[in-house]
């Protein structure tokens, strides 16, 4: 018995030395910044010492742990290097390390850094870097961030969204911005993009389809800076141009901003055809015009100071446009009569946003904003034909106010990240149709919200929990309550830096815009017309996707496959109803709608300076309308190619033709396609773009006793060539304040598309 007794005890003594020695030869530690803030994608290098031979690598995670196995008890040289930060050597004995604070580089980057292509996810976010590739591509943050395979930009509103399609909120340190505000940004700027494919729960009850924040580089002192970005038509009137200036110290921020978007088109050709049981107006298209402006002012001033900060923001935003244009309707005589159309619409608004935040401790703050916004808009629609004898005409006008306050709370607890938060948002829409009839709509929304982030090893997850109340008083002077529960799920699995795979399930609600809750008519034809919705109520759904992630170890090649299904109890689409002779184009509440997707995005870089990006998306949607059971099939296809060599860039964009499926109304796009060359040198751009969009869209429907279809040809966009400079100038070095932990918006103008000038 003794002698049992001593081998076991020499076994366990054994068995707890190797136990000692294998946990002494792991080099463990986590990567922070200045403030304490984990850093991921950090580049963990472990040498031999002294002959500087390598052994091992790692990258640090979303929480800015790193693990690097060596080979024995002994010293070793640990070096650590990203973009954007200065490089660490250490000389490191194998043990836990405990912080080791990361420096972000004081100067900004003359010299794009090679940076490795890893995947870093964590719950419901992924955490991406811009890679060598991505900070070649154009000139500033949006045309980086595009060039990015997750994303891409909007052919015809230059905006930023998934390359499956969705919409995205765009956040920069926190604040609510917009994509054509990541122009104002460089590159080199950037430190890192948190990208959420499923909004968390505090952006759970806008109706947007992801979010990224952009993360900027700290500096220090000063910095006076002015960006400067234009693109203008040769071949018509059309252009986007911007400016920008800025002064940033360890104190305060200001900024001044301005945006302008222009046409002036002269080759608008529409054909439309309506046929009513018995009936049909065929008109051909006579050239038309179109003059539209979309300004935006901004200014901006910031103080952070200790633990507290505030923000200030006013914005002013205008946007006139006038659509005229004359159609010969067909079948009469060898001289047809002439139907003449016109749309003028404009609308102003001016909002003030003001924030305060104010930080406890590094981990755990408090954050209130209070957003006013004013808007004034107004639409006007004509629609004559002489030898019908009719002459319809449509005029609105709006005055609308809101308010947005909003609280959040965030914490750490138990090793994990905890909000906790609370929004209201009152609109009041007064409306005047044809300078008599007077409707009023009064809505709020109540939203409490939590969600909790946390890791087990490889694993992470997020949860959000909210509660939504919407409650409106209807033009008709109803009153409605409507109350959701809106939980979310996001599971999330990285079994190596190269790969990873998402759950995210969710109840999701989109409200109406207060426009269509109104009665005012916008004619269409003799005997079509659309009208607003007093009974449309808000609506919930149910959303479930999972992706999968897949990057190869030298980046060259990236693939993320993923499948999609959404239920609807019920949705706000729009439908066709008949009255008598007329047919009206109203949006109503349609039952058991089902959507079930697929997307698969590519991005290859067999050399240095060539990207290739094609993607594909499917959806299969069915539901039954009141004049139909409607079960079709969606197909997106394009494909990008990007040519990087030195200081040019030649991209080249194509998008095969799409049909989409709205209620009662299918919308076909045609094939469009661009070309950019860009030349860069120091902070200055030149370049040309090419955009061929011969036939851009085709609306219309089939139902029993009725069909429409109108063609638009926008001829002055079937050859468009414009040419692009940028110009950025900056002083000194800038101190980078802490960023927003909320931002809100109102864009609900009380117009609504079909009554807009376009």
């Amino acid at each position: 018995m003794r002698l049992f007794k001593y081998h076991f005890f020499l076994i366990l003594m054994t068995i707890c030395c190797c136990h000692t020695v294998n946990a002494q030869v792991c080099i463990i530690g986590r990567i922070v910044d200045s403030e304490q803030i984990p850093i991921a994608g950090i580049n963990c290098v472990l040498l031999n010492l002294p002959d500087s031979t390598l052994i091992t690598g790692a990258t640090s995670d979303l929480k800015g742990r790193f693990k690097l196995e060596a080979k024995e008890d002994k010293e070793y040289i640990l070096q650590l290097s990203s973009v954007g930060y200065e490089k660490r050597s250490q000389i490191c004995k194998p043990g836990n390390l405990g912080n080791i604070v990361l420096n972000e580089d004081a100067m900004l980057l003359d010299e794009v850094v090679v940076t490795p292509q890893i995947l870093n996810t964590f719950g419901n976010k992924n955490q991406l870097i811009l890679s060598e590739t991505a900070m070649k591509v154009g000139n500033n943050a949006l045309d980086a961030i595009s060039s990015l395979p997750q994303f891409k930009t909007d052919i015809s509103s230059d905006a930023l969204v998934t390359v499956d399609n969705k919409s995205i909120l765009v956040l920069i340190d926190g604040m609510r911005r917009s994509s054509r505000e990541l122009k104002m940004l460089k590159a080199d700027e950037i430190k890192n993009i948190q990208y959420y494919s499923n909004p968390p729960a505090r952006y759970a009850h806008e109706n947007i389809g992801a979010v990224i924040d952009v993360k900027t580089k700290k500096k220090a002192d000063k910095l006076y800076s002015l960006y400067l970005d234009t693109k203008n038509g040769i071949t018509t009137g059309y252009g986007t141009d911007m400016l920008s200036m800025a002064y940033r110290d360890s104190l305060n921020m200001f900024t001044a901003a301005y945006f302008i978007d222009y046409r002036a088109l002269n080759d608008n050709r529409m054909n439309n055809t309506y046929s009513y049981d018995g009936k049909i107006n065929e008109y051909r298209g006579l050239p038309g015009s179109y003059n539209g402006q979309y300004h935006i002012g901004q200014l901006t001033y910031q103080r952070y100071q200790g633990k507290n900060l505030f923000n200030a923001k006013v914005e002013y935003r205008k946007s006139p446009g006038k659509q005229e244009y004359e159609q010969e309707l067909m079948g009469k005589n060898d001289n047809p009569p002439i139907n003449s159309r016109s749309l003028q619409s404009d609308y102003s608004s001016i909002s003030a946003d003001l924030y305060y935040m104010y930080m406890f401790s590094q981990n755990r703050n408090l954050s209130i904003n209070i957003l006013n916004t004013y808007y004034h808009s107004n639409s006007d629609n004509i629609l004559t034909n002489k030898e019908g004898g009719y002459s319809f005409e449509n005029h609105i006008d709006n005055k609308s106010y809101s308010l947005i306050a909003e609280v959040l709370y965030g914490d750490k607890l138990w090793n994990g990240d905890f909000n906790l938060g609370a929004y209201y948002q009152y609109k009041n829409l007064d409306q005047k149709y044809n300078f008599t009839e007077n409707s009023t709509v009064d809505t709020q929304k109540e939203y409490v919200y939590a969600d909790y982030s946390n890791a087990v090893g490889k694993f992470s997850y997020n949860i959000g929990l909210g509660l939504e109340n919407n409650h409106y008083e209807t033009a008709t002077n109803e009153k409605f309550n409507y109350w959701v529960f809106r939980p979310s799920l996001s599971l999330n699995m990285q079994n190596n830096k190269h790969s990873a795979i998402r759950l995210t399930a969710s109840i999701n609600s989109s409200i109406p815009n207060v426009g269509d809750l109104t009665n005012s008519i916008v004619t269409i034809d003799e005997h079509f017309y659309s009208q607003g919705n007093t009974a449309l109520k808000p609506y919930y759904y149910y959303y479930t996707n999972l992706g999968y992630q897949y990057v190869s170890d030298n980046g060259k090649f990236y693939i993320a496959p993923s499948v999609t299904y959404s239920y609807y109890p019920n949705k706000n689409m729009p439908a066709l109803f008949t009255e008598g002779d007329d047919v009206i184009l109203k949006i109503t509440e349609i039952n058991n709608v089902h959507n079930i997707g697929a997307s698969l995005s590519l991005n290859y870089k067999p050399i240095n300076w060539l990207v290739l990006r094609p993607f594909y998306n499917y959806e299969y949607t069915t539901y039954k309308t009141y004049n139909q059971a409607v079960k079709h099939d969606f197909h997106n296809a394009g494909i990008s190619i990007q040519f990087l060599p030195k200081n040019w860039q030649i991209m080249w964009n194509g998008n095969l033709p799409m049909t989409l499926v709205d209620g009662d109304i299918y919308t076909r796009m045609g094939f469009n396609m661009s070309t950019s060359v860009l030349y860069k040198f120091k902070s200055m751009s030149v370049g040309m773009e090419y955009i061929y969009n011969p036939n851009p869209s085709k609306v219309y429907a089939d139902i029993k006793g009725f069909s429409y279809a109108e063609e638009t040809r926008w001829n002055n966009f079937k050859n468009l060539m414009s040419l692009k400079f940028t110009y950025y100038f900056s002083k000194g070095k800038s101190r980078n304040h802490a960023g927003k932990r909320i931002s809100n918006s109102d864009k609900d103008s009380g117009l609504i598309n079909i009554n807009t000038a376009k």
